[in-house]
């Protein structure tokens, strides 16, 4: 589960950094979504942030981006305690590699599929 979190979360940042939106672009978008998460303490406040964050990239008109959120990781039973912390890491660690990945990145990784 962990590792599917983190493949899901480095596949959807890849996503929101292709992003193209007016005067913000996806580097400001994905790293507005870390600066959101990353500070909360329970899961059911992370998920929200997430959830929330993701369904604006979706829904706003400007940014469209192609972006859901993983159902499995709403479904894990006993998340708390380190299991939370094990998923919230593995999240935001997609999400930084994503960041920091070379543009062509993307790109490489799809002609891999």
């Amino acid at each position: 589960m962990i590792e599917e979190c983190f493949k899901w979360a480095f596949s959807t940042g890849m996503e929101i950094l292709g992003i193209e939106a007016g005067i913000e672009k996806g580097k400001d978008l994905l790293e507005r979504l870390i600066y959101h998460i990353r500070a909360e303490e329970t899961p059911g406040r992370f998920f929200e942030r997430l959830s929330e964050r993701l369904t604006e990239y979706r829904t706003n008109k400007g940014i469209r981006a192609n972006v859901d959120v993983l159902p499995n990781i709403l479904t894990i039973k006993e998340m708390y305690g380190d299991r939370f912390y094990y998923v919230k890491a593995a999240v935001l660690a997609g999400f930084l590699n994503a960041l920091t990945a070379p543009q062509g990145g993307k790109k490489k990784r799809e002609s891999e599929s």
